[in-house]
């Protein structure tokens, strides 16, 4: 029984489905209800990352969520992936809180669920269905997406191509010609479009902050010839995409002291202050400044950064005033969405937009066609974590990777883990290919390859992922015709009965059938070259290599 605490009533199901019910929510508030203390293992929630783990009381795992931050969903499952509970609400826009814990004080053998929302007009959806977590939850992310006013936006060819980006290899530091020599080299592996990113607005070296936001002209010393460059990156048959921090002007712009009375706050650590947007000339400001580089330099995206720094939960924002169009930095950023994405497109159908973890909720998704992890440079795991819950919650959005960075001293084995970790995703490379050792290079070579010949099953076959406790160990895409498979823990696998690629990302060097029968396979090592080949009868493991793949075929 779902109770709305406010009003000390009980809700009933406006509809119920096989194990789905939805309920109307009648106000603004918080609802709970327990479940049976039965058969959980782990939880899931949109930011949750690398903790799926099962909270007590004081403690709840939870999902925050509003426009510019978070998607109001989260779901509990057994030891073998079964969904138990999903909750979901249709209103990503208005603030909310889904949480879900142990009740141990009450000693009652209950799990116990929570929804907060500022919502009037709501539905709740609550799926208790016994199917695979990634149905459910992928199912909930498509009804939050059915209440889209307008469907959800296209998605252009080269938002779902791989991307080379200048920041972990330039940082603030990015360089024309250096940049043209890398885009070049780019173009001729397989790279199809480029983001510019921060640092291409002051010049000088990297400050590590923000502080020198908010004209936004180009760098000389960086960017002496920017529509030459741009010419000649298009060339080499890229798209650009250019970073902008959409939110700050740092403290030491000209910008600042002109723009001081409407900033809504300030952001020290950041070195910069965040630009009040309830103002609709500030927001046409903004518009101003984005539109001129797409007229001027023919860019083709932008990469709109720190959307989720527009928040209220800070100390002294003004009050509202009569030269405000909007009372909230909540509305007034979905204002600006909106207008940066009509303005764009109306110049370019094919616009790309690239947004990042943690604006990922439905509404704000839709005024983006590319969705990227949020950094983790280095890191692996993370990256196969955060792409499989943008996977998860936003079907029909190119999920693209971090950007991966690894040193020249890095061994080819520790790349190609990197590169498989994101196989499910558009790749984003961000190591400099004209420095690295040849051999790294003829791996990134192979493996944008292998992704662009196979782009069809890895980003648009059924996608599934096992074992989100252990952060998912094994994770597939399936086609009528193929299916690709990579094994991060565990070289145990069962064939498909199809044509299908196993990757081995274990630390073993073999790879173990759990079936006696027949099948033909090739096996591959991690450049992709053919290395043996048979019929499999009754052996007990098969030798591929450590990033190396087992073909099957049929």
């Amino acid at each position: 029984m779902i109770e709305y605490k406010d009003r000390k009533t009980a809700l009933v199901p406006l509809f119920t489905d096989n194990g789905v019910e939805i309920y109307e929510l009648p106000g603004a508030g918080e609802y709970e209800w327990v479940e049976e203390l039965r058969g959980v293992f782990s939880t899931w929630t949109p930011l949750g990352g690398r903790d799926h783990s099962i909270r007590q009381w004081w403690f709840p795992n939870a999902a925050d969520a509003l426009y510019q931050y978070g998607s109001p969903l989260l779901s509990t499952m057994d030891s073998e992936g079964v969904n138990r509970v999903t909750v979901a609400l249709s209103d990503t826009f208005s603030r909310s809180h889904l949480a879900v814990s142990v009740r141990d004080l009450d000693q009652r053998d209950e799990i116990g669920f929570t929804v907060k929302t500022a919502s009037e007009h709501a539905l709740l959806r609550v799926d208790r269905r016994p199917v695979d977590y990634c149905d459910a939850i992928s199912e909930a992310g498509e009804w939050m997406r059915s209440f889209l006013k307008d469907g959800q936006v296209p998605v252009p060819d080269n938002a779902e191509l791989p991307l080379y980006s200048s920041w972990y290899n330039f940082h603030q530091e990015p360089e024309q010609y250096l940049l043209e020599k890398e885009l070049e080299l780019a173009g001729r592996i397989g790279f199809k479009t480029f983001i510019l990113d921060d640092g291409w607005q002051f010049e000088g070296e990297n400050t590590g902050a923000y502080q020198k936001c908010g004209e936004w002209e180009l760098a000389k010393d960086k960017f002496p010839d920017f529509k030459g460059f741009c010419d000649r990156v298009h060339g080499f048959g890229i798209k650009i995409l250019m970073w902008f921090a959409v939110p700050f002007v740092g403290f030491d712009s000209p910008e600042y002291v002109r723009l001081k009375d409407k900033m809504a706050f300030d952001n020290p650590p950041f070195g910069a202050g965040v630009l009040d947007i309830r103002y609709p000339d500030i927001r046409a400001h903004i518009l101003g400044i984005l539109e001129r580089y797409v007229r001027e330099y023919g860019i083709d995206g932008l990469k709109l950064d720190f959307i989720d720094a527009f928040n209220m939960d800070v100390d002294h924002i003004p009050p509202y005033n009569d030269e405000m169009d909007v009372r909230t930095l909540d509305g007034a950023a979905v204002l600006l969405m909106d207008e940066i994405y009509a303005k764009m497109t109306a110049i370019n159908k094919d616009f790309m937009f690239e947004f990042r973890q943690n604006y990922i909720g439905a509404d704000i998704v839709n005024r983006c066609n590319m969705l990227r992890v949020g950094d983790c440079a280095a890191d692996p795991i993370t990256n196969r974590v955060g792409i499989t819950a943008l996977r998860l919650v936003n079907g029909g959005t190119a999920i693209h990777s971090d950007m991966l960075l690894w040193g020249k001293c890095e061994s080819v084995l520790n790349c190609q883990r990197q590169l498989l970790n994101i196989l499910f995703s558009v790749p984003q490379i961000s190591v400099r290919l004209t420095e690295i050792p040849e051999e790294q290079l003829e791996l990134v070579r192979r493996f944008v390859k292998y992704w662009t010949e196979n782009r069809r099953v890895l980003l648009h076959g059924k996608f599934r992922a096992y074992h989100p406790e252990s952060n998912y160990t094994v994770m597939t895409a399936e086609t009528e015709d193929k299916k690709i498979t990579v094994l991060h823990c565990e070289p145990l696998f069962t064939p498909a009965g199809k044509n299908e690629d196993i990757f081995n990302d274990t630390a073993y060097d073999y790879l173990v059938p759990s079936t006696d029968e027949r099948f033909n396979y090739e096996i591959y090592d991690l450049y992709g070259n053919k290395t043996g080949s048979g019929v499999y009868g009754k052996e007990r493991r098969l030798g591929v290599p450590r990033g190396g793949m087992l073909r099957i075929t049929v």
